[in-house]
């Protein structure tokens, strides 16, 4: 099929369309044309073209009716008519239902090649416009959270269900597990998204200004205040205001968060009158809040109203097909930030990077990545160039020593200590592929006879807890020497 061309002219005088095709061809412009309504709406359907120059006297349609057709199918299409002087009154009709300009007959060449010239650079500029929205949406909305595993999936599910809301939400999870990049995803997804985006660490305020930062102050409220100041909660007006660690603001400004809940207005600090605020609040923390209700330390009504949609972001040991998908989005977007290109991760280091736990989740993955761009030469990064931790953890779960060029000194405990000459090493290292489950179940063997069967020093070395440890123990009828082994349940652990 031929390509569309740039100018698609619909007249039913075949001397007037040579002279239109003529003038655009000499201006650079690829021309078809055609002579009556129908076979232009065959020409556009087939090969829509980046502007249409519309005749309105046709022989088997009116020009208006015909616009207010192609209008319809392809409302971004700009189209320009061609009329006669006496149908001036017809022209101001079509410009009413959305055309992009109109010529008068005889037709003046200049006229008619600047005309198409705008409508072309108009289309242009408007699909700029609309790819920069898309690719501005597309890194800070839901695509901006990488993954495909069950466990985000769901997390972004319920975001995608609240995001047209001006529901509270409330984001849950372990430190670094991308709390922020969801609150900017929902604003971004939102209504809300023309609006301003301002975020706060509650846990970096200092008790003193917590105030002044999210309510604002008058001019002489206090020592130093020179001027006036709008706080967190005006500046974020017809936006979304976002309050990372919320857990930890002090007990005197869990009231003041409450009222402005409740009532939607603030009052800055030496103020008399109240404020109007229209903002959507979505808040987060790494801590327990109901534990901190039942400590006292958090008040109950505001935990309920913070927690009407709350949302936890799982921590990335839970999201083991993902560490890949993330190390190699981190790899492509620092390459490129640096102008060098990376073609991913040795096979080694791939399996380092989906073997080791990630206690600080998905920044601390972006720190191991960054370490190994810096160091890596050439287009592959390899093993030796991940984080010490990462690459001793990989050497001891196979059961093999850590080589010299490697020490974790005092930055990180290593998963598992390196084993004593009396323990038996485990099973030697083969070419043999196991499921997780059995390389799973390994691991843990292994992990016991390191720590002489201590269940709470193995469940602190593999991150996991005693009941989790238990659990798999029994899963796998896993028992030390000597005692009645386990009957394994039915199902994985």
């Amino acid at each position: 099929m031929n390509a569309p061309p740039d100018v698609l002219v619909i007249d039913d005088d075949p001397s007037v369309r040579e002279w239109i095709e003529l003038q655009l061809r000499r201006d650079g412009h690829g021309v078809a044309s055609v002579g009556d309504g129908s076979s232009a709406l065959r020409e556009i359907e087939a090969r829509p073209p980046e502007v249409v120059i519309l005749d309105l006297m046709l022989p088997d349609v009116q020009g208006v009716e015909l616009l207010r057709t192609i209008r319809g199918r392809l409302p971004a299409l700009p189209v320009v008519v061609v009329t006669a002087a006496e149908s001036i009154d017809l022209a101001v009709d079509c410009m009413r239902l959305g055309a992009a300009d109109f010529v008068q007959k005889p037709i003046n060449k200049l006229r008619l090649v600047t005309a198409v010239r705008n409508a072309r650079e108009r289309e242009a500029l408007r699909s700029r416009v609309l790819a920069s929205a898309e690719s501005a949406k597309e890194a800070s909305g839901f695509a901006a959270i990488v993954g495909r595993s069950a466990a985000i999936t769901r997390a972004v599910g319920l975001l995608r269900r609240v995001a047209a809301s001006d529901v509270t939400v409330l984001l849950m999870g372990e430190t670094g597990t991308g709390k922020e990049v969801a609150a900017r995803a929902l604003h971004a997804e939102s209504p809300r998204a023309g609006g301003p985006f301002v975020a706060v660490n509650c846990g970096a305020l200092p008790e003193t200004l917590v105030e002044s930062v999210l309510f604002g102050h008058e001019r002489g409220a206090f020592t130093g205040a020179s001027d006036a100041r709008p706080g967190l909660f005006e500046r974020g007006h017809r936006g979304t205001v976002f309050l990372d660690e919320v857990g930890e603001l002090p007990p005197s400004m869990q009231v003041k968060l409450l009222r402005v809940l409740q009532e939607r207005t603030v009052q800055r600090i030496g103020a008399a009158a109240d404020r109007r605020v229209d903002v959507r609040l979505i808040a987060a923390t790494n801590r327990d809040l109901l534990a901190e209700v039942q400590a006292g330390r958090m008040r109950q009504d505001l935990y309920y109203r913070l927690a009407v949609f709350p949302v936890t972001m799982p921590p990335l040991r839970d999201r083991e097909d993902d560490v890949l998908l993330l190390a190699e989005r981190q790899l492509a977007q620092l390459g490129q930030a640096q102008n060098r290109r990376f073609e991913g991760f040795s096979v080694e280091a791939c399996q380092a990077l989906r073997a080791w736990r990630w206690p600080g989740n998905v920044r601390e993955l972006q720190n191991v990545v960054e370490r190994a761009l810096l160091l890596e030469t050439g287009s592959v990064v390899r093993l030796e160039n991940l984080s010490d931790e990462v690459v001793c953890h990989w050497f001891e779960m196979r059961g093999e020593a850590v080589p010299d060029c490697v020490s974790c000194g005092e930055r990180a405990t290593p998963a598992f200590q390196p084993a004593p000459a009396s323990v038996p090493r485990g099973e030697a290292e083969d070419q043999e592929i196991r499921t997780m489950d059995e390389e799973e179940r390994r691991i843990v063997e292994r992990a016991l006879r390191l720590t002489a069967w201590n269940i709470q020093e193995t469940a602190a070395k593999l991150g996991i807890g005693r009941a989790t440890l238990y659990r798999r123990m029994h899963a796998w009828g896993i028992a030390r020497p000597g005692d009645q082994p386990l009957g394994p349940e039915v199902g994985a652990p």
